[in-house]
């Protein structure tokens, strides 16, 4: 299916509830689609709302209908339509495609071939995310997710959703949404427990905001309140959150009557679990049920640039699938010989990428110029090129002390298991995305994707995303291409050649990213002043190896024993970078 530009693009942001259906649009009035930041708070003005007709027996055609009841309500009848993101509850594939699991009244989302009835119908790109994954992308939007950090976002509503935020990313250990509200103790599921809606029940009008002002419901607040700490403490034990952001209707309420919920909160919250190393922090947002729309309408709009910028290449063409040589009994071979063949192979695959080195250079120059103002690092891969490249992530800050909020690297499937299993479910195939708002992209940001066949979606997806937020995005794949690819910046070729078997890239392509990844991180580092003659500086002295290394830096650097090497790394809190500093001032 063809998504064309249009001059002025309309987006649609759903968020599908059980009672109601509400809506939200965004017009970016820009032929190319160039980033321009949302103004949440002209879309905020626009939303509307219809009532929910989903049910157990539901047709897609009726929920087409109801969507087309909101396109009504927000005057876009007569509008093309970019793309639609849609929130809802509910456990959602990776792909954004359909609802696994989910309540009764859902069961039309879960028809797998329902997305695709959309994309026909409205002719566009259509994504679908579970509303607490689209609470915590509204909230980065925003610019509230930040730094090295674990942040649990809490919509509290009918019941009680929640996504965990880690360093910029989703954390999903086991590929499954954190289902807090599924946790069932005596007193019942943490999602009753939580419940805003019940909690109205106890006023005589159901009226939620009587609850947190009338003096009479003191009690009952003061229970709910404790009970709602119980939640807190329980998911900042599971996932060892610094922070929890309460969102939904429970915000919304305690905005509208301006009841001080999160110093209540966090006044219950002051006394330190043995279990817990620091107290967890709240946060309410008085953007509340918002969020969801919020990052509906992000996701649109992203999904959008990639879809539109996505370049297909026929499986005969794809040269990493061409063996090194067709005419090779691999499985005759002796043990000897395989050896001799890979040693063979990978040396000339070394001796090829001479030819890669100037485009590594000037790319490295353009990412020094972007990190140096600010910007983030930020790898993406699917499979074993993403795992090279979370190899690189995680060694260069303690190798060199660069901030771990400033490198990171996103693999398709998610991070969480990615030492433990490769992609299962079509995850290179899945878009990027969610992954690339929830990073919050800015301009001085730069994205290296990796993809050996350069065919991944996942990782043109992030790149495509990544250009039309303006940061430097950076592609690196087997062979340099001729033509321009419209979804990123530069082409780093690997030159690595055909692979000994046909497709196994983590062979030779493997070693070729491994290699590309080293000469670009090093570099970027050795030009942030991280080295000193042949030593690193910045080194971080965390185990016994580490610190004897930065005891030899200074024996050499300055002619110090390792007795006062040692006293004085002792003397700057274990930082070599400040004994230098010390020392070269004495000079």
């Amino acid at each position: 299916m063809d998504f064309l530009e249009e001059e002025i693009q309309y987006f649609l942001g759903l968020d599908i509830g059980g009672t109601w259906i509400k809506g939200c649009c965004s017009v970016a009035k820009t032929a190319k689609l160039k980033y321009l930041p949302t103004d949440f708070e002209e879309i905020a003005k626009g939303i509307v709302s219809t009532r929910s007709a989903l049910s157990e027996k539901t047709t897609v055609n009726e929920c087409i209908a109801s969507i087309q009841q909101i396109i009504e309500n927000l005057s876009l009848r007569d509008k093309k339509l970019s793309a639609i993101g849609i929130s809802t509850a509910g456990i959602v594939d990776y792909a954004g495609k359909r609802v696994l699991k989910a309540a009764a009244h859902l069961t039309a989302l879960k028809n797998i071939g329902w997305i695709q009835s959309l994309e026909n119908e409205f002719k566009c790109p259509v994504v679908l995310i579970n509303d607490a994954d689209a609470s915590t992308i509204g909230i980065a939007e925003l610019g509230l997710l930040r730094g090295n950090k674990t942040v649990g976002v809490m919509p509290v509503g009918t019941g009680l959703g929640f996504s965990v935020w880690r360093n910029g990313r989703r954390w999903r250990p086991g590929k499954m949404l954190t289902l807090l509200g599924s946790i069932r103790t005596p007193a019942g599921f943490f999602d009753t427990i939580a419940s805003a809606s019940r909690l109205a029940t106890a006023d005589s009008a159901n009226n939620l905001l009587q609850i947190f002002i009338n003096p009479k419901h003191t009690s009952i607040r003061l229970e709910y309140l404790q009970n709602l700490t119980k939640i807190i403490n329980t998911a900042a034990i599971l996932y060892n959150l610094d922070e929890v952001m309460i969102c939904g209707g429970l915000a919304d309420a305690v905005t509208a009557c301006n009841y001080p919920l999160e110093f209540e909160l966090n006044k219950l919250l002051a006394e330190p679990l043995v279990e817990l190393d620091k107290t967890v922090q709240v946060t309410v947002l008085k953007e509340g049920n918002k969020l969801q729309l919020y990052g509906a309408i992000s996701l649109a709009r992203g999904e959008f640039s990639a879809r539109s910028n996505q370049v297909y290449k026929n499986y005969e063409l794809i040269k990493t699938e061409v063996p090194y040589q067709e005419s090779l009994r691999l499985e005759q071979m002796t043990t000897s010989e395989l050896i001799d063949l890979f040693w063979k192979t990978e040396k000339e695959a070394g001796e090829w990428m001479i030819k890669s080195l100037p485009f590594i250079a000037s790319v490295v120059d353009e990412i020094f110029s972007r990190i140096n103002s600010g910007g983030r690092l930020i790898y993406v891969g699917a499979g074993t090129s993403g795992r090279i490249a979370a190899m690189d992530a995680v060694e260069v800050p303690c190798t060199y002390g660069f901030p771990e909020d400033r490198i990171f690297c996103i693999i398709s499937g998610g991070v969480a298991d990615a030492a433990i299993e490769i992609e299962s479910d079509f995850e290179e195939d899945a878009s990027s995305v969610p992954e690339m708002l929830l990073l919050n992209v800015t301009p001085v940001d730069v994205v290296i994707g990796i993809s050996a066949s350069g065919t991944a979606y996942f990782v043109q997806s992030a790149l495509a995303f990544a250009k039309n937020r303006g940061a430097f995005s950076v592609m690196i794949q087997r062979d340099y291409s001729d033509e321009i690819l419209p979804f990123c910046d530069v082409t780093i070729p690997m030159n690595s050649g055909n692979e000994v078997v046909a497709g196994s890239t983590r062979m030779k392509a493997g070693t070729a990213t491994k290699k590309i990844l080293n000469f670009i991180s090093s570099s970027l580092m050795i030009k942030m002043g991280k080295v000193s003659g042949s030593f690193m500086i910045d080194v971080a002295c965390i185990n016994n190896k580490l610190i004897e290394r930065a005891q030899n830096i200074l024996g050499i650097l300055y002619n110090l024993d390792n007795n006062d090497a040692c006293q004085k790394l002792k003397e700057a809190d274990m930082n070599l970078r400040n004994v230098i500093i010390k020392l070269n001032e004495g000079k």
